[in-house]
């Protein structure tokens, strides 16, 4: 799967709040000013292309592909 420039900027962000510990889907609207429902339509995505992978709490955490 392609990743477009928004997937990667997404990818990013969840890179940079998971520094500071767990993120959510939620940290990540707040944090780049987006609506949840278009954060969650890209969650969605990234995790169906292996990007990231989303546990039963619902922190977001990267892959070996999405840290690439």
């Amino acid at each position: 799967m392609q990743l477009q420039e928004s997937g990667e900027m997404y990818l990013e962000t969840i890179l940079i709040l998971s520094q500071r510990g767990a993120v959510r889907s939620l940290d990540v609207a707040e944090y780049m000013g987006f609506s949840k429902p278009s954060v969650s339509r890209a969650v969605g995505l990234l995790k169906s292309g292996g990007y990231i992978t989303v546990d039963r709490e619902g922190d977001l955490s990267l892959t070996k592909e999405g840290l690439e």
